[in-house]
C-alpha cells in the first residue's frame, strides 16, 4: 500500500512526502532524482539499484537511503520484489543528512530491527488525516534519522566513509593483488590523499592498505601452495605479486612463522 501526502507547511523542520509498505515494486527510473530524501528497504526478492555510477543488489533485510536530487533507478532482478519506502523533506533536511555524513546514498547491508520495523510501527500515525498530526510526523522523521545515526555508529561498515573509501580499496586489492600496488595507487583510485586513506583505513581495518595487500597476497599464496603442487614456491610468489623470491619468503614467514616451502610440506 502507498500513502502520499500533500505537504501544507514546508517551514516544518521535517515532513513526510509518502510512505509505502508491502509494496510490489515496479521499475523506477529517475534520471534527475527525487525531490525528497528516499528510504527504500527490501522485504522479499531482490532488486538491482543504480545510484549515480554505482550499481548493487538490494535484498530482504537491506535498506538504502538516497539523497534528494540524486539520479537513481531500480528494478527487480526477476520475480516479485517487495519493498517498503519512506520519503521525506523539510527545512532542516540538508543539516540532518550532513549529520549522517552521507552525500549521495547510504547502503545498510545488515538488518537492524529498529530501523526496518519503523514503517510497520509508525505508518498508522503518519497516515492519520488529523491536520495536527503533521507535527507528530515531523518528530517521527527526526526519530528515523536518529535510528540511522545510531545504526551507523554501532555498525561502522555501513558508514559512508567505509563504503566510499575502504570498501573500494579492498575490492581493488582483491581484484589486482598480483600487480604492483602502492599507497599512491590507492590514493589515485579513491580520489583521496594518501594521508587521508592511511588514517581512515587504519581506523576501520586496523592496518594500512599496503599491509592488507600483503596479508591478502599471503592468503592467496597459501591457496596456491596447497592446491597447485605443479608451481614452485618462486612461481607462486610471482603469481601473487612478489617481485623476488626472497621478499616472498620473508613476508610469508613474517605472517605465518614458517617458510612457504615448509608450509607446503606439511600437507604433501
Amino acid at each position: 500500500m502507498r500513502y502520499s501526502f500533500r505537504v501544507t507547511d514546508r517551514s516544518l523542520p521535517f515532513f513526510v512526502d509518502s510512505i509505502g509498505y508491502d509494496w510490489h515494486q515496479e521499475d523506477i527510473n529517475r534520471p534527475h532524482g527525487y525531490p525528497y530524501v528516499h528510504w527504500l528497504q527490501g522485504l522479499s526478492g531482490t532488486g538491482e539499484v543504480t545510484v549515480g555510477d554505482h550499481t548493487f543488489l538490494l535484498g530482504a533485510g537491506q535498506g538504502l537511503l538516497i539523497n534528494q536530487g540524486i539520479p537513481h533507478a531500480y528494478h527487480s532482478t526477476g520475480g516479485d520484489w517487495q519493498t517498503e519506502f519512506f520519503t521525506f523533506g523539510g527545512a532542516l533536511i540538508a543539516e540532518a543528512t550532513a549529520m549522517l555524513g552521507f552525500h549521495d546514498y547510504l547502503l545498510i547491508k545488515e538488518q537492524d530491527d529498529q530501523v526496518f520495523d519503523f514503517i510497520k510501527d509508525h505508518h498508522l500515525a503518519i497516515e492519520d488525516p488529523d491536520p495536527l498530526k503533521i507535527y507528530q510526523s515531523s518528530e517521527l522523521v527526526y526519530s528515523f534519522l536518529l535510528l540511522l545515526k545510531r545504526h551507523m555508529i554501532t555498525n561502522p561498515r555501513n558508514q559512508p566513509i567505509y563504503q566510499n573509501v575502504i570498501e573500494p580499496i579492498i575490492q581493488l586489492i582483491h581484484d589486482r593483488y598480483s600487480e604492483d600496488l602502492e599507497n599512491n595507487d590507492f590514493a589515485e583510485f579513491s580520489n583521496y590523499s594518501e594521508q587521508y586513506i592511511l588514517e581512515v583505513f587504519r581506523k576501520f581495518a586496523g592496518t594500512s592498505p599496503h599491509q592488507y595487500l600483503l596479508q591478502y597476497r599471503i592468503q592467496k599464496a597459501k591457496e596456491l601452495l596447497l592446491n597447485n603442487s605443479k608451481y614452485s614456491v618462486e612461481q607462486v610468489g610471482k603469481m601473487v605479486g612478489f617481485n623476488t623470491n626472497s621478499h616472498f619468503i620473508s613476508v610469508f614467514k613474517r605472517f605465518e612463522h614458517i617458510t612457504p616451502g615448509k608450509f607446503r610440506h606439511f600437507y604433501f
